[in-house]
C-alpha cells in the first residue's frame, strides 16, 4: 500500500512537471538572441561569446560528448542547455531529437528566455524556471529600467529573483542523476545574500543601449564570466608561502563565493616547485597532480562496482577533494635544506575538463584541454 502511494505521487509529479515544461516552452512568442542587437549591440556581442549562448549541443563539444555518452535518444539537459525549444518535453522523454535547423535550439540559453523568468521552481532532482510569457501577449522582459514605462518591451516592474541572484538558482543549483544520486550542488552555499550575478556580470562602464543611454553610467556585462575566462581564473584564489626550518608550509585561500569545485568535470591544483641555479631541485608531484592530493581539487564518482565512472552512472564518490566558499587551507611540506639565492614558486592551475575525461571523451577544442593558469606567488632565500 505504501509502495502504491509513492508511485502514485511520483506519476502525479512527472504529470506536474511535464506541464511545467510545456507551459514554459509551447506557448511562448520567441524573439532569438539577435533581435536584442538592434538596441543592445554591445551586449548581444557580449552575449555571443558566452558559454549561455554556446549551450547547445550544436556549439558546445563537451555537452554534445557527454549527451551521447550518457543517452542517445532522451535529452533531459535540455531543460537547461536548450530551454526555449517548444518540444522540451518532447526532447526530455526521447520522443523528438535535436534539430539544428531550429533557431530556438541553436540560440542556447537566449537572451529573452533569461529576461522572462517570473520565479523558480524547486524540486529534488534538479530546478526548473518557470517564463512569465504569455500565449498571443506582447513579451515583456525584466530590465533595470530608469524610465520603464518608455519602452514598448520591458517590463515595468522589478523581479527580486533578479537582485538576489536567485534566478541563476534554476539552471545551477543542483542536478540528481537516474540513480537518485546529486552530482553536483551550489545551493547549499546559496542564500539570499548571494550575488552570483555580481560577481559573474560585474559592472562596465557606459549605457547599455546602442541609442539611448538613459542616462547610465554602467551597466551590467553579459559575457557571464566563469572558468573559460582567464581573469576569472585569476581571481578565483590566494596562495601564500611560507619556509621555516626546513618546512615549507603553502596556503591557498578560496576566494570565490562557492566551493572550488563545483562542476564535476574540472580538475585545479597548486603546482608548487623550488629552484637552485635555474633547475628544479624539489616540486609537490612529478607527473600527476595526484601525486598530491592536499593541493589537488578534484571530484571522482564511483558506480555501483566501485569502479570511476561518469556522472550519470554514479552511486557516490571514489574521491572528494574540495574546498570550500571563502575557506582556506594550509599544506606543510617536508623540503630541503634552502640556501641563499633559492626561489619557491607556486601556480594556480585549472582545467575546464580534467584530461582524463577529455581523453575519453576525445575533446579537441584548445579552449577546453588546455591548461588556464591563475594565481602565482614566488619567494626568494637571501
Amino acid at each position: 500500500m505504501y509502495n502504491s502511494k509513492i508511485k502514485y505521487l511520483e506519476f502525479i509529479m512527472k504529470l506536474f512537471l511535464s506541464f511545467l515544461l510545456i507551459t514554459i516552452s509551447l506557448y511562448a512568442k520567441y524573439l532569438d538572441s539577435k533581435t536584442c542587437k538592434e538596441c543592445h549591440e554591445d551586449i548581444y556581442f557580449e552575449h555571443t561569446k558566452s558559454m549561455h549562448y554556446k549551450s547547445s549541443l550544436f556549439s558546445d563539444e563537451v555537452h554534445r560528448k557527454i549527451k551521447e555518452a550518457v543517452n542517445k535518444d532522451k535529452y533531459s539537459c535540455a531543460l537547461c542547455h536548450m530551454p526555449s525549444t517548444k518540444n522540451l518535453a518532447a526532447m526530455i522523454r526521447g520522443t523528438e531529437q535535436p534539430n539544428e535547423k531550429d533557431v530556438r535550439q541553436t540560440d542556447g540559453v537566449s537572451c529573452s528566455y533569461c529576461h522572462q523568468i517570473s520565479k523558480v521552481y524547486h524540486s529534488k532532482k534538479y530546478n526548473i524556471n518557470i517564463s512569465s510569457a504569455k500565449a498571443n501577449e506582447k513579451p515583456t522582459m525584466f530590465g533595470n529600467l530608469l524610465n520603464p514605462d518608455d519602452s514598448d518591451k520591458h517590463s515595468a516592474k522589478n523581479n527580486e529573483i533578479y537582485k538576489n541572484s536567485q534566478v541563476c538558482m534554476g539552471c545551477h543549483s543542483h542536478k540528481q542523476n537516474a540513480k537518485g544520486f546529486e552530482v553536483c550542488n551550489t545551493k547549499n552555499q546559496y542564500d539570499k545574500t548571494s550575488d552570483c550575478i555580481g560577481c559573474h556580470m560585474p559592472k562596465s562602464p557606459g549605457g547599455n543601449e546602442k541609442f539611448n543611454k538613459k542616462g547610465r553610467d554602467e551597466y551590467a556585462t553579459h559575457n557571464f564570466l566563469g572558468i573559460h575566462s582567464l581573469n576569472m581564473v585569476k581571481k578565483a584564489v590566494k596562495l601564500e608561502l611560507l619556509y621555516k626550518d626546513e618546512v615549507l608550509e603553502l596556503t591557498i585561500n578560496n576566494k570565490m563565493g562557492h566551493s572550488i569545485i563545483t562542476h564535476p568535470m574540472r580538475l585545479k591544483f597548486a603546482k608548487t616547485k623550488i629552484k637552485r641555479d635555474s633547475k628544479v631541485i624539489w616540486s609537490n608531484f612529478k607527473e600527476s597532480p595526484l601525486e598530491d592530493k592536499e593541493a589537488t581539487f578534484i571530484i571522482v564518482f564511483k558506480d555501483d562496482a566501485n569502479k570511476t565512472t561518469l556522472p550519470h552512472k554514479a552511486i557516490g564518490y571514489k574521491l572528494d577533494q574540495n574546498l570550500k566558499a571563502s575557506s582556506s587551507k594550509v599544506i606543510k611540506y617536508k623540503v630541503p635544506k634552502l640556501q641563499t639565492g633559492d626561489e619557491v614558486i607556486t601556480q594556480w592551475i585549472s582545467y575546464i575538463i580534467n584530461p582524463k575525461i577529455s581523453k575519453k571523451l576525445q575533446i579537441t577544442k584548445d579552449d577546453i584541454i588546455k591548461p588556464y593558469f591563475g594565481a602565482k606567488e614566488s619567494i626568494f632565500i637571501y
